[in-house]
This record gives structure tokens, C-alpha cells and sequence, in this order.
């Protein structure tokens, strides 16, 4: 009999880190940078520097919808980085890469770590151009629907945005009250939509209605059920 399994867990996974090569400056940081955790949650660090001179920081989660979370304890000893995000009980410590263009560390949240490298990505305002010169994707929006299998039911809703990276992907499990859980390489071609959820051993892959607001799909995660996506 098929069950519905969707759930959520981090895996754990440890990183070793770098001796430092240099020593930086707040200054030389301050910026956008991009990362992804999980090889599926895109996430932007923001750096800019107080009147002070002191690093300050907010982090975006921008598949979970979460922008603006805000940074404390940054502090920039040598070429050693480390802050934390109170909000979400998370903890970063990483080393600036020589060139001071990337950042390899560890994410910390409720117990697990996870390899987490950032990329600088530009000022904030070079940022804001690149993420205004996107076009929406034909499925960005929120889009519900439910799984049913040996007399359950599981409701999900997919949420989608087009990025310069390309098209960000998040969805929850209201049943189960997970949200946020990370999906991506989301591929649309044509009527084709397609896409990963890693973080939970999942696959979707349906055609788009000509009416563009209903997507007709089969959800896989140890055996495939129906899925029919509807635009909100």
C-alpha cells in the first residue's frame, strides 16, 4: 500500500576549517553574498559596515519567503568570520578565501551542522539591479494541492519566484506542519515543469494547462502518487 512520507530532517554533515591565509577588512566585505545549504536552500548574506566600522549583517532565506533576519555577535578576527542569527537559532563561522571572494564555514542550527560557502555576489545595489532585470517565470506564485494514499490525505502548497540564479523553490506540508522545505533545479520547458526536493528524497514532474493556472503532476518519493498543482 503507498503511504505519504514527505517530513523534513536536516543531515547533519561537518567541515573542517581553513587555517587562515590573510587577514581582511570589514570594508573589503561589505557586499551580497550567496550560498546554498543542503545543495537546495539559497540563502543571501547581507555585510555592510557601521559608522563605527564594525561588520553588521541580516540574512535572507529567499525560497522561504524570510528576508531581513538579523545578524548579531559579527566579528571578523583575521581572516576568520563568524555571526550569528538569533531568530532562527543558527551560527556561522567560516575563513575568507584568499582574493576575499568567497567564505568556506559551517552553518550551526538546533544541533547539526552543515558545510555553507559563500560567494560574493556584488554590492547591494548591483544586487538589487540584477534581481529588477528578472522576468517572471510562467509558475512563479503560490500553487496548492494534495496527495492522497491509503486513506490520507496531505495537503502541500509549492511557492515559486524567478531569480537571477533561476527560479527559487520552497513548499510546506501543512499536515505535518513543515514549511519551507527546500526544493530546486526547477526546470520549465514549454508545458514541462519539473523539479527536485532533496532535502526529502522527492521528485515532481507535471504539464502546465493552457489556462497557465493548473499544473497536472505526478509527486515521487518511493512510489509516485498524483499530484495537481492549482495556482492561489
Amino acid at each position: 500500500m503507498r503511504t505519504l512520507t514527505i517530513g523534513f530532517a536536516l543531515a547533519a554533515c561537518g567541515l573542517g576549517l581553513p587555517a587562515a591565509a590573510q587577514t581582511v577588512t570589514a570594508a573589503s566585505l561589505a557586499g551580497e553574498w550567496k550560498g546554498t545549504l543542503m545543495g537546495q536552500l539559497p540563502l543571501v548574506l547581507h555585510l555592510e559596515v557601521d559608522p563605527q566600522g564594525a561588520l553588521k549583517a541580516t540574512m535572507d532565506s529567499p525560497s522561504q519567503g524570510a528576508n531581513g533576519l538579523a545578524g548579531d555577535n559579527v566579528k571578523l578576527t583575521g581572516a576568520s568570520l563568524s555571526l550569528d542569527i538569533p531568530s532562527v537559532g543558527g551560527n556561522y563561522v567560516g575563513t575568507v578565501a584568499a582574493g576575499g571572494k568567497s567564505i568556506t564555514g559551517t552553518w550551526t542550527q538546533q544541533g547539526h551542522s552543515l558545510a555553507l560557502e559563500w560567494t560574493f555576489a556584488g554590492t547591494a545595489a548591483q544586487a538589487a539591479a540584477a534581481q529588477a532585470a528578472v522576468q517572471p517565470s510562467p509558475i512563479d506564485g503560490d500553487w496548492a494541492g494534495a496527495l492522497h494514499a491509503g486513506g490520507q490525505t496531505l495537503r502541500v502548497v509549492f511557492h515559486f519566484k524567478a531569480a537571477p540564479d533561476g527560479i527559487l523553490c520552497s513548499f510546506d506540508s501543512l499536515d505535518q506542519n513543515s514549511h519551507g522545505i527546500p526544493c530546486g533545479d526547477v526546470k520549465v520547458s514549454g508545458k514541462r515543469v519539473s523539479l527536485d526536493a532533496k532535502a526529502v528524497n522527492g521528485t515532481y514532474s507535471g504539464s502546465l494547462r493552457s489556462d497557465g493556472n493548473h499544473i497536472d503532476g505526478t509527486w515521487s518519493q518511493g512510489s509516485p502518487l498524483e499530484l495537481d498543482l492549482v495556482r492561489q
